[in-house]
């Protein structure tokens, strides 16, 4: 038997906050260590590195395309939360619309050069829970209001409703990899980076097709026709629901940690390739090319699939409002809709990710003794610190929603001890997106953190979008 929790985890999937894994603050951060995990082939201008335990990264983005999907929207005073789903819809929403939801903690990060000095190794893994969403326009309306939207009394006869809006994944993941960076010569640096998965819990659901509609037989007994016509929708779960039991609860906390050590049997693949190209004496340009991958999840599976119907019923779909969840459960109770059940394995394809960016350094001569962040070539003088400005160039292949962004930025070394990096970026986000990073070194001792959407966060509760990042390294020269 379907339980509420079904159903309840298509929706709160599908109308979550999930967003765009564009760290553009960080890109181009040489002096990081961080910075290989954007692009392995960035140039290294240090021995080794050992991040601090669970401290090394720590990252939060999340948010709508939508600008008028904020918290007081959706979470209004006075309201219950059951609400929110409706003042969501209300705002208008459309399919072309996304959300966005991406986490990281960096367990352990360690770096060192090898014998021959051209090359650098880079190892560690890292817990990721990576969300993304379109808004599925047509599904919720019929979710909420039914046959009758207008709420009349006069149902909406051959009013198509499509199902190809829904489109959907989030995961849990562990990240394992290792790296390799080599200087080829003083102008070109190459890397790459081989990841190995292992999947905590997933949910997806995508290339969904067909669509529902209501017809009408005024002579039969049952004069209502629900037609679910070509349907192929499906939501496959790991690790979340018991297919033998769904009233149990959404995956323990201890299962959902051991799944991330490789305890549960779903693993993947992916792969991340970058360069570094050294133009001039000035102009830089770099490239990355990551999440090259897939991930098979095979535990704890639950399916959920739509299937081709004509049902006849005496009334038309009419939700009671506030009590949504109950009345589709009682439908599918009584064989009213077409949805069902199995366990099935299913690989999710990561959504690659292009980055590229060219800068332009001014070098500016100080007393200094040694620079201690100096964002050019290992071969440079020291005595000098260096500000840059350039745009940087960001694509996330998401199916049916490729997401972009373009970020124009100027960095400058402030002392030898304090980099700073100021970023202006526009996407389907935001046109008016702010960011400021800053990296501080004491000896060997360092701490970055990262703001974005500086502009917004005075205000955060009328904000559609924020992101923060923030971590502690040793970096020995």
């Amino acid at each position: 038997m379907i339980k509420r929790y079904c159903i309840s985890l298509i929706f709160a999937l599908c109308c979550a906050y999930t967003t765009a894994q564009n760290m553009q603050i960080l890109y181009g951060f040489d002096q990081l260590p961080q910075n290989l995990l954007l692009n392995p082939g960035t140039e290294v201008d240090y021995d080794k590195h050992y991040g601090v335990p669970l401290l090394s990264n720590l990252y939060l983005d999340f948010g709508s395309s939508n600008k008028n999907v904020t918290y007081n929207e959706i979470i209004k005073e006075g309201e219950d939360r059951g609400d929110a789903l409706r003042n969501l819809n209300d705002l208008g929403l459309t399919p072309g619309d996304v959300f966005i939801f991406n986490q990281q903690i960096e367990v352990f990060n360690v770096g060192m050069r090898l014998k021959n000095p051209k090359y650098y190794l880079s190892f560690g893994m890292y817990q990721q829970i990576d969300g993304f969403s379109a808004y599925p326009t047509d599904f919720v309306t019929i979710f909420l209001d039914g046959d009758d939207p207008n709420r009349d009394g006069r149902p909406l006869i051959e009013e198509r409703y499509s199902a190809s809006h829904v489109n959907a994944a989030v995961q849990m993941l562990g990240v394992f990899h290792a790296g390799l960076n080599k200087k080829v010569n003083d102008k070109l640096t190459l890397g790459a980076r081989l990841k190995i998965l292992s999947g905590s819990f997933g949910l997806e659901t995508s290339a969904n097709q067909g669509t529902y509609y209501l017809g009408l037989d005024r002579l039969a007994d049952k004069p209502y026709i629900h037609n679910y016509e070509y349907m192929r929708v499906r939501l496959n779960t790991s690790g979340l629901l018991n297919s033998f039991d769904l009233s149990s609860d959404l995956g323990d906390p201890a299962e959902l940690i051991s799944g991330l050590f490789f305890l549960n049997g779903s693993m993947g693949l992916a792969a991340d390739f970058g360069f570094s190209y050294q133009l001039n004496e000035n102009i830089k340009i770099t490239g990355s090319l990551v999440d090259i991958g897939m991930t098979r999840f095979n535990h704890k599976l639950t399916t959920i699939e739509f299937e081709d119907a004509v049902i006849a019923t005496e009334d038309y779909y009419l939700p009671f409002e506030g009590n949504e969840l109950d009345y589709w459960q009682s439908l599918n109770v009584l064989g009213e809709i077409p949805l069902e059940t199995s366990e099935k394995e299913y690989v999710h394809f990561r959504a690659p990710k292009i980055n590229a960016s060219v800068r332009y350094d001014m070098k500016r001569k100080v007393k200094a003794e040694n620079s201690v962040f100096r964002n050019v070539r290992a071969d440079m003088a020291s005595e000098f610190l260096t500000s840059s400005f350039g745009m940087q160039v960001f694509t996330e292949f998401r199916p049916r929603v490729p997401l972009w962004a373009i970020t124009g930025f100027y960095s400058r070394e402030l002392t030898r001890f304090l980099n700073a990096k100021v970023t202006y970026t526009i996407d389907r986000f935001s046109a008016t997106n702010v960011g400021l990073g800053a990296s501080v070194r004491v000896k060997a001792f360092n701490f970055y953190t990262a703001l974005d959407n500086l502009l917004a966060l005075p205000d955060s509760k009328n904000s559609n979008y924020q992101s923060f990042q923030l971590g502690m390294n040793f970096i020995f020269k």
